[in-house]
């Protein structure tokens, strides 16, 4: 090995390392949390307020599960990233998912807060009778 060689290996990893980094910061995918409150909450019906609660749940349930299944998918990447560059530049890092389940927890407890504010009570279903 001469003594160019060496140095010219060290920038070249330099480089790519710093490629990666900045490349694996811009990966994933923006939030779109929803807002707290919007216009015409007070207005609702209780029906109409237990409904969306329930709706909401359902979205935080269905959001934890692909909050999991990007946690695996960034797990294999990284891993893969080792062998071959190019899977850490598919890694999700942008934790989108988080931002929007706190969104919707904190939208949760608005419309508990107007739900018990109007005297609602929860509707009786069947399994309650």
């Amino acid at each position: 090995m001469n003594g160019e060689s060496y140095p010219m290996s060290i920038r070249t990893v330099s480089v790519l390392l710093s490629v990666s980094l900045f490349f694996a910061g811009c990966g994933g995918t923006n939030p779109n949390p929803v807002a707290r409150y919007q216009p015409g909450d007070n207005n609702k019906s209780c029906n109409a307020l237990y409904a969306e609660m329930n709706n909401i749940e359902d979205e935080i349930v269905v959001k934890n599960q692909k909050m999991h299944d990007r946690d695996v998918a960034n797990v294999i990447c990284f891993v893969t990233g080792f062998l071959v560059i190019v899977p850490w530049f598919l890694m999700d890092t942008k934790k989108s998912f988080e931002t929007e389940i706190d969104a919707l927890k904190a939208r949760k407890m608005s419309l508990i807060v107007i739900y018990h504010d109007k005297g609602c009570v929860a509707p009786v279903t069947k399994k309650q009778k």
